[in-house]
């Protein structure tokens, strides 16, 4: 998940200031190993013993220079340990997206995280559980929106 939020960083960059020069590509799409990323929560870190993300990114740009970005991140078979030795699945996606509108000098970003941890009996034990949105005119913030009903933070 670390590399996942670098990503997310990066495609932000490449979708808001270089998606002109990548109109029309296709979407991409990779694997990473996610073992050994921690959840802190507020009662216990969970760390990854197995599993994998999947990640899907797709780039785009129209006549006007206008630009968009979407990506959506799965959990794949991702397995943890808490402190105490018991195991836990992890589900859930992160999607995130941005577009630019060169005409008005706008750039949005929405971000949304949703994993469960769930105990081996079922039920969940913890989650993150996070949505975020930012609106940018003539380069200053105009509206920040973030929403976190989680117990748990995403990994770094």
């Amino acid at each position: 998940m670390k590399a996942a939020a670098a990503l997310a960083s990066a495609a932000t960059v490449l979708g808001v200031w270089g998606a002109p020069a990548m109109a029309s590509q296709p979407a991409i799409h990779f694997s990473e190993d996610v073992t050994g990323d921690t959840f802190a929560c507020e009662t216990t870190t969970y760390t990854v013993t197995s599993g994998m993300i999947r990640t899907v990114i797709h780039e785009g740009a129209s006549r006007s220079g206008n630009t968009n970005f979407t990506g959506t991140i799965t959990l794949q078979n991702v397995v943890a340990e808490d402190t105490s030795g018991d195991v836990f699945s992890i589900r859930g996606a992160v999607w995130f997206g941005g577009t630019t509108n060169a005409q008005q000098g706008s750039e949005q970003f929405s971000s949304t995280n949703k994993l469960q941890i769930i105990a081996q009996g079922g039920g969940k034990a913890d989650s993150v559980n996070l949505t975020f949105h930012v609106n940018v005119v003539n380069g200053q913030v105009t509206n920040v929106k973030e929403f976190d009903f989680g117990s748990c933070e995403e990994p770094q």
